[in-house]
């Protein structure tokens, strides 16, 4: 199936986004869809509003319907291997249907969503780096079902599982803090897909996980999830059979949450690994040379979040840390060790308290088999190979939420060693992230 083109793309993002708002214009106006209270009441979670009662009337019968646009805008004035400014973004529509107001099925809830790509990558075109500028890049840039998951909540919430067209890293090495930043090191578990099978956002896959939570702040889950590269191309946005399956991943995680000092400050700390049954090209392999491959990927990570300070424990301000390690098998991981530190305040000056400020720091190191393969080559032929070692980029952001449907996030990236070569200037990125909910 051929590629659509760009301008189709924009049309069906502006018809989708169209309708929406032209569903709203037609329905009955409520106190909080008055001209002067559309854009600042603090009622209006939702750009197109309440449909005249039709939206809560839904969510009162069990149907949650929601739609987002995000757009991701970032050029270098300075590095990489070129200068130069790209444009992608997300539409997404989908439901959350409660199975115990639908059909009595207490603690029951499937989720469906839908997601159109378009646009380019700085990343891929003009800097030359591992890890995207633009998380929302990816994904065969089309059209695609992206979950159809089956969720059931056993035990008074003791016990949860969750099957179907799902991802893998939304339920493992995930936080809620690392989406605060455009950087997709930092939003997005780039390291475990990049040496994994795990899919992510939007690419589904056949999977699902099983969790436990023993006590109140400690809990267990495991899960097994097909991988398959054909997911993510282009003509396979609908492609829900296993044709190119490769193996399956297999991730473990144990996770604590407990509430610190006399202040309760909440905390989560996770400890997971994975284990991918699929073959991986041999990373030793003389770069040039006949290739082979090695069976079996492996990984593990260390994350931990913490809320440092709040006023009080109703206030929405609060200044949180977070970190992660993690280590995978060199002889097929691209990325050996990875880590990130960061910092998000939520809530920033005085009357901003839905406002964000954040900043972190992630460097990848390449794995050590491929830097030796390339050593040896170099070996026998003096300056053949260029050696790569880490790439390590840092994000100072700063999130406007002027309104509760919408957010602006400038932002500023600074790449140090794009893919891991000393021979690419450093780059200096310049972001803005938009976000709208429908």
């Amino acid at each position: 199936m051929a590629e659509r083109s760009p301008l189709r793309r924009y049309v069906l993002a502006a018809c989708l986004s169209g309708m929406l708002i032209a569903g709203q214009a037609q329905a009955q106006r409520g106190p909080a869809d008055e001209p002067e209270a559309w854009f600042d009441d603090p009622r209006r979670k939702t750009l197109t509003g309440d449909w005249g009662g039709a939206r809560s009337s839904l969510a009162a019968q069990g149907v949650t319907l929601r739609g987002h646009y995000i757009a991701e805008f970032a050029a270098n004035p300075t590095g990489g291997l070129a200068q130069g400014a790209a444009y992608t973004h997300q539409v997404d529509a989908g439901a959350d249907l409660d199975l115990g107001r639908l059909v009595g099925l207490q603690g029951g809830s499937v989720q469906v969503t839908f997601t159109e790509r378009t646009g380019y990558s700085l990343s891929q075109n003009f800097i030359g780096n591992i890890i995207s500028v633009q998380e929302i890049f990816g994904a065969g840039q089309n059209v695609r079902l992206a979950e159809l998951g089956y969720t059931q909540s056993l035990a008074g919430g003791r016990i949860e599982t969750r099957v179907g067209w799902i991802h893998a890293s939304d339920d493992f090495s995930a936080s809620p803090l690392y989406c605060y930043f455009q950087n997709n090191g930092l939003c997005g578990q780039i390291a475990t897909v990049i040496n994994s099978g795990f899919t992510i956002f939007p690419t589904g896959s056949w999977g699902g996980r099983l969790k436990v939570r023993p006590v109140e702040d400690v809990y267990l889950q495991s899960g097994v999830y097909e991988v398959n590269p054909t997911l993510a191309l282009p003509a396979n946005g609908f492609k829900l059979d296993t044709t190119g399956a490769t193996g399956v991943v297999l991730p473990v995680e144990l996770g604590w949450q407990p509430n610190v000092g006399s202040a309760n400050l909440p905390g989560r700390y996770r400890l997971g690994g994975y284990y991918d049954t699929s073959e991986a090209p041999y990373l030793g392999a003389p770069p040039g040379g006949p290739t082979s491959t090695a069976t079996g990927r492996w990984g593990l990570w260390l994350q931990g979040d913490q809320m440092l300070y709040r006023p009080s424990p109703e206030s929405p301000r609060s200044l949180w840390a977070f970190a992660v390690f993690g280590t995978a098998g060199p002889a097929t991981a691209l990325l050996q060790t990875y880590w990130q530190v960061g910092l998000v305040k939520k809530g920033t000056f005085e009357g901003r308290d839905h406002d964000s400020i954040g900043l972190a720091v992630n460097s990848s190191w390449i794995s050590s088999t491929l830097i030796a393969a390339q050593n040896q080559a170099n070996a026998l032929v003096p300056g053949s190979t260029q050696v790569q070692s880490s790439e390590t980029t840092i994000e100072l952001n700063y999130r406007l939420q002027p309104t509760p449907f919408m957010s602006l996030m400038p932002n500023v990236q600074y790449v140090i060693h794009p893919n891991g070569l000393s021979s690419i200037g450093n780059a200096l990125v310049l972001g803005l992230q938009a976000r709208v909910t429908f």
